[in-house]
């Protein structure tokens, strides 16, 4: 696993995932997205501390979230890797509008020749399948803003440290011949932990748009049942 030394940590470019609109939610290839933010996190890590009384809390929870947030990730993972023809439906109709949705299902399951074969029972059990994914991400939602919000004044109250940290933290480790780490530096810690919370969010979005998407479709797909 990497230790971060010594400058702010980078944050995951990942444009589509800071955002929950239409067009990112289109666009954004989320299988891939998932497995990007489950590296970082890796490299990241989810090592706890003891630095600083105080705020050893907040570091320690940032971590604890990160590493149930990537546990969920690989539950995630599992599931659409288990239905394949429902992730490869939504990927074949990224970005369409509810009418051209309808439409899609309904021409996918004419040219079905078996009941096994319609998309419309696969996307429910995928819904079904997932369902215990999203409660827990649901739950990690609620964690997640909480902790960015502290992360704010943890990074307001410490600033200095987190400055020295990011300018100095590589000169006077190698001089003193004591390696600085975010395991034993407070600003480094700081900035990891921030590193940390902004990641499970980034993933936490992902699953929450996966859920709004294949929601959508099924209420579609009732709409269809109800008037077939």
């Amino acid at each position: 696993m990497k230790k971060w030394i010594v400058a702010p940590l980078a944050a995951v470019v990942l444009s589509a995932c800071m955002s929950t609109s239409n067009e990112n939610a289109a666009t954004l290839d989320r299988n891939q997205a998932v497995a990007d933010l489950s590296v970082e996190m890796e490299e990241l890590g989810f090592n706890r501390v003891e630095i600083q009384p105080g705020v050893d809390e907040f570091l320690n929870i940032c971590a604890s979230i990160l590493e149930r947030q990537y546990n969920v990730m690989g539950e995630y993972r599992t599931q659409t890797e288990n239905y394949v023809d429902v992730q490869a439906f939504l990927t074949a109709h990224q970005g369409k509008s509810e009418e051209e949705l309808r439409a899609a299902i309904i021409a996918f399951d004419e040219k079905a020749q078996t009941e096994d074969e319609k998309i419309g029972p696969k996307l429910a059990a995928y819904n079904s399948a997932i369902e215990g994914v999203s409660e827990q991400n649901t739950k990690l939602a609620t964690e997640i803003t909480l902790q960015l919000a502290q992360a704010a004044i943890i990074l307001s109250e410490h600033s200095t440290t987190v400055a020295k940290a990011g300018s100095l933290g590589m000169v006077s480790g190698w001089m003193s011949g004591n390696e600085q780490t975010a395991d034993n530096n407070l600003g480094l810690a700081i900035l990891r932990a921030k590193d940390q919370i902004d990641l499970a969010s980034d993933a936490n979005e992902i699953i929450t748009l996966e859920q709004e998407t294949i929601e959508a479709i099924n209420a579609l797909q009732e709409e269809l049942e109800a008037k077939g």
